[in-house]
């Protein structure tokens, strides 16, 4: 019995050896098949004029920068709330993801002359806040004048005050050493008077 099986085995691997071969050959063309796709798409995303390395591009709706662009995967770089990233994208999911080219993210772009309309209203503000803060400052300084006028009238008018109060005085002083009742009288009044007002 174990004779026949030896004989056997080399008719059963005469068997298999061929489906084996066959096998492996249609694995190893697969695989080929797929790094051949794979390098094919790679080297059509290469190659493709609208996008190079250093582009911004809208990556699924998020703003991104491609890094490198190699044969079998591409990488974007994205600056979103965990930091900024490089997220890894094989390049035959690429042609399936929405990857939009950015050109500009100004939308409208001014002409010189609307540009230096802009700059000229701009100046004109300019020179427009340096007049009225020099108006202020003159008003300022107006102001400042005035309340010393003010000061030095005040002071004027209280030396005046004094010297007549002083000279109210001595007429009193006068009056009560020769003067009737009658005028010492009416001279009290007057200084009770001047004391009031003066208070």
């Amino acid at each position: 019995m174990d004779q026949e099986l030896l004989n056997k085995i080399p008719e059963l691997t005469d068997l298999i050896l061929p489906w084996l071969g066959i096998m492996l050959s249609v694995v190893m063309f697969m695989w080929f098949k797929d790094y051949a796709l794979q390098i094919s798409k790679g080297l059509k995303f290469k190659l493709d004029p609208h996008f190079q390395e250093g582009d911004e591009v809208w990556l699924e709706d998020e703003p991104a920068v491609i890094v490198k662009i190699g044969l079998s995967s591409t990488v974007f770089g994205i600056v979103n709330g965990r930091g900024y990233i490089w997220r890894f994208v094989p390049n035959e999911s690429i042609f399936e993801m929405k990857l939009e080219k950015m050109v500009s993210d100004k939308i409208h772009y001014d002409s010189e002359a609307e540009q230096g309309r802009r700059l000229k209203e701009l100046l004109s503000i300019d020179e427009n806040q340096d007049k009225k803060i020099a108006q202020n400052k003159m008003r300022d300084v107006e102001q400042d004048v005035e309340l010393e006028k003010n000061l030095i009238r005040d002071q004027q008018h209280d030396k005046l005050l004094e010297e007549h109060s002083k000279a109210i005085a001595e007429i009193s002083s006068l009056v009560k050493t020769h003067g009737s009742p009658e005028l010492r009288d009416a001279t009290q009044e007057l200084m009770e008077d001047l004391t009031n007002n003066k208070a």
